[in-house]
């Protein structure tokens, strides 16, 4: 099933196989009215809809083909110059979420599939000779002036749509409804303190008696999905010892261990399967890796903050969006790195990451950057102060500690790098504020 729902997700978000399925559906449409238009003309020989002769028809149709043709090839010049402009000013991992809008993949499938539509009718078209008597298909003419007229609204709708695509602040806000829901799709289970401890002791203990089977990935490329449910269901009729040291979002290589199988003599059948449970892909998706999500956006704040770019406005919008990202994931449970093993199930050790790691990787790498730009720390913070709330009111007190660990070395690079009082007036007050709610001050309590 997950390779199934991989070559799924590949083909509906590639830029070929929706719009092909359009115009294939267009030329599907020209078969059958002209199909109507042979029936009708042999039962009564009278002619539904369009009432002129064939060279009128001819010329209706060749010009409706020309046009579109050309309408088509200004979408896909339009549509690569807005991927070029998207990929310089913001981030190219922004790009494949542009192929696969849907709007986009139908309005370039309907250009194609109209034009294919006029060339199949048009060869139907036929003039009266001597030999041969005149066929206008009048119901597929009449359907494919509707259809032109359709093709100019789309038009319109193309344009005004990739227009607001390129605004960042529906980039973001897109990146950022991704990964809201792949954090509530990974993480659904609300925040509860750790039971139990870390799995490297286990699994060290497991090395030091015997040496286990290792399994690693056919080419190199991204951990698309560490599929659990298919990994445990490999191996669920054998008492085993597995550890899945990958996760989404790791980039591996074929010397890298995908799972180490405790005994060596499993199966090749079980091995094949567990490979199959952790495909690998040439980039990464946030529906199965929330921290693509919030790489995204950090990086968009990264090129933001360049000199070439300076635009700290879309700095500040993303790093608003990796806030309600953190506050949703502050309130959610990591699952634990050592499963329960069932009745003879296999007990298995999973790498995770961390809440901790997910912080770091966004706001420690943002604060290095922005030291130098006071409004982009004083956002940092505010950000920052917000997870801590979400933290301390779930009562994750060791979530809102490393947070306020993180805020103290943004704020600390920032004073020093601060040139004005005011600066660093605006950057004490907001490391105060921070403090307060990571010690659990007044400012550390929230209204239910």
């Amino acid at each position: 099933m997950t390779g199934l729902g991989t070559l799924a997700r590949r083909l509906l978000d590639g830029f070929w196989f929706v719009p092909g399925a359009v115009a294939l559906a267009y030329a599907m449409l020209a078969f059958a009215m002209v199909a109507i238009d042979r029936a009708a003309t042999d039962e009564d020989d009278q002619r539904i809809g369009f009432g002129g002769d064939a060279d009128a028809a001819e010329g209706i149709l060749s010009t409706i083909a020309g046009s579109l043709i050309t309408v088509a090839g200004l979408a896909f010049s339009l549509t690569i110059v807005v991927l070029t402009l998207v990929s310089s000013q913001f981030t190219p991992r922004a790009l494949p979420a542009l192929l696969a809008d849907r709007v986009n993949q139908v309005v370039a499938g309907s250009f194609v599939g109209l034009f294919a539509y006029c060339l199949l009718v048009l060869r139907t078209v036929r003039s009266e000779t001597a030999s041969a008597t005149e066929f206008v298909p009048g119901l597929s003419v009449s359907v494919a002036i509707a259809l032109s007229l359709v093709a100019l609204a789309l038009l319109l709708v193309f344009i005004h749509h990739m227009a607001r695509s390129i605004q960042v602040s529906q980039i973001a806000w897109r990146i950022s409804c991704e990964t809201l829901e792949a954090i509530d799709r990974h993480h659904p289970d609300p925040y509860v303190p750790a039971q139990n401890v870390g799995g490297g002791d286990l699994v060290r203990n497991w090395r030091d008696e015997a040496i286990p089977r290792t399994i690693q990935p056919e080419r190199p490329g991204y951990v698309q999905l560490v599929a659990a449910d298919e990994v445990v269901d490999a191996l669920e009729s054998t008492t085993v010892r597995l550890h899945v040291p990958v996760r989404a979002g790791d980039f591996v290589t074929p010397s890298t261990t995908l799972v180490a199988v405790w005994p060596a003599s499993t199966s090749e059948s079980a091995i094949k399967a567990l490979q199959r449970a952790i495909p690998i892909a040439n980039e990464r998706r946030v529906g199965d890796d929330p921290a693509y999500g919030i790489r995204q956006l950090a990086d968009i704040v990264l090129k933001a903050l360049s000199p070439g770019i300076n635009d700290p406005t879309t700095a500040a919008t993303c790093i608003g969006y990796l806030r309600a990202c953190f506050e949703l994931l502050a309130g959610r449970a990591i699952p634990l790195e050592i499963d329960d093993p069932p009745e003879r199930g296999p007990v298995v050790v999973w790498g995770r990451r961390t809440f901790e790691e997910h912080v770091d990787e966004a706001f420690a790498e943002l604060g290095r950057y922005a030291a130098e730009n006071a409004r982009i720390v004083v956002s940092l913070l505010d950000a920052l102060e917000a997870v801590a709330r979400a933290c301390r009111a779930v009562g994750a007190l060791e979530r809102a500690g490393a947070i306020g660990r993180l805020s103290e070395a943004v704020a600390e690079s920032a004073l020093q790098a601060a040139r004005a009082d005011l600066d660093r007036s605006l950057i004490h007050e907001a490391r105060e504020r921070v403090r307060e709610v990571c010690s659990g001050g007044v400012g550390g309590t929230l209204s239910s």
